[in-house]
């Protein structure tokens, strides 16, 4: 992604840590113009000040609020004028068996997971659209791939991820859309401990 960045738009969901923030550093590093959500607020202006950003740069981001993510993409609208490349980055993962029906967690997958990527893509769309040029990076997962025990409603999300991105593709006139599939893992609050991801890899 860092190649011929330099002066692009580049907003990004999800971050105020972990692989959005990285991205955000590397990002801006590389020259481009980056609008940051997350819904934790402290560590946005944190990361914004350490990037010497404009404070109007981030926008605190509830991915599962439409309202919120149209917002965030707006803003990257109002500020440089145009939007080159979504990154729909926010995810979460809560791990459990289904027979414990922590039906509150596979709640929160599906709006996060799923409904995050299609609101990033209904605000985000358009204005490529007009524009006539853009792209959208959506982040799946090795569990996109293979499931496993305790991770079935997460890997059903990223499944998810895959077909959208897939379709975007296939009905867009150009390759607007893109996969990012994460494998490599880091220590986040999506994945608090390494452990937790064995079962993909066996």
């Amino acid at each position: 992604m860092s190649e011929n960045i330099n002066g692009k738009v580049v907003v990004i969901t999800g971050a105020s840590s972990g692989l959005g923030a990285e991205t955000a550093r590397h990002l801006s590093r590389q020259g481009a113009k980056v609008v940051l959500g997350a819904r934790r607020l402290d560590r946005l202006n944190a990361l914004a000040s350490a990037l010497g950003l404009n404070a109007k740069a981030i926008v605190q981001t509830d991915v599962t609020d439409r309202a919120q993510v149209k917002a965030l993409v707006d803003r990257a609208v109002e500020l440089h004028g145009r939007i080159d490349v979504l990154l729909n980055n926010a995810g979460l993962m809560p791990s459990s068996m289904l027979e414990k029906l922590k039906v509150d967690e596979w709640d929160q997958m599906i709006d996060v997971n799923i409904k995050g990527v299609l609101y990033g893509i209904a605000a985000a769309l358009p204005h490529m659209q007009a524009q006539k040029s853009g792209q959208i990076v959506n982040v799946s997962s090795v569990a996109g791939h293979k499931v496993g025990p305790g991770g079935t409603v997460y890997a059903s999300t990223k499944w998810a991820v895959r077909a959208i991105s897939e379709g975007l593709r296939q009905e867009g006139q150009s390759s607007t859309a893109r996969r990012l599939e994460a494998w490599w893992v880091c220590r986040t609050r999506v994945v608090p401990r390494h452990e937790t991801c064995r079962p993909w890899y066996d």
